[in-house]
């Protein structure tokens, strides 16, 4: 991503930004109404959103961008079932999953919760920055 952020600087003029947006290191979880299931497995999601955030680190340490706005906040991803969200996560997150006792957890909430729907909640950051020029 250091290489991507590069380029980005040569490419975007002086008053332009760039923006990224990713997950954060923290693991995102599976929840119903207020109630709290599981979380989802993600093979190597914290080492990459990591690598993300030091990457950010770099460019801005080495002078190519500054920092605008960096804001965390919560993304949720309903669904009307435990299986569809499981199924949803699978084909469309990386290298995740949703194990049995998450799924056997939030069935069982889902039963006491009539009208809740399940969500998968994660924690996104976005940062806004903006290119620097360098001494000649």
């Amino acid at each position: 991503m250091v290489d991507a952020l590069r380029r980005a600087h040569r490419i975007v003029t002086a008053d332009g930004i760039v923006v990224d947006l990713h997950p954060s290191a923290s693991p995102a979880v599976v929840e119903i109404g207020d109630c709290l299931t599981g979380s989802v497995a993600v093979v190597d999601g914290q080492r990459r959103h990591a690598a993300a955030d030091a990457a950010i680190a770099t460019v801005v340490r080495e002078g190519l961008f500054a920092i605008e706005r960096r804001t965390e906040f919560a993304f949720h991803t309903h669904a009307d079932t435990i299986d569809e969200l499981r199924d949803y996560i699978e084909e469309n997150w990386r290298d995740a999953r949703v194990d049995e006792a998450t799924v056997g957890r939030t069935r069982a909430a889902a039963r006491e919760l009539p009208g809740e729907r399940p969500r998968a909640r994660e924690q996104v950051i976005l940062t806004v920055m903006r290119p620097r020029t360098l001494p000649a």
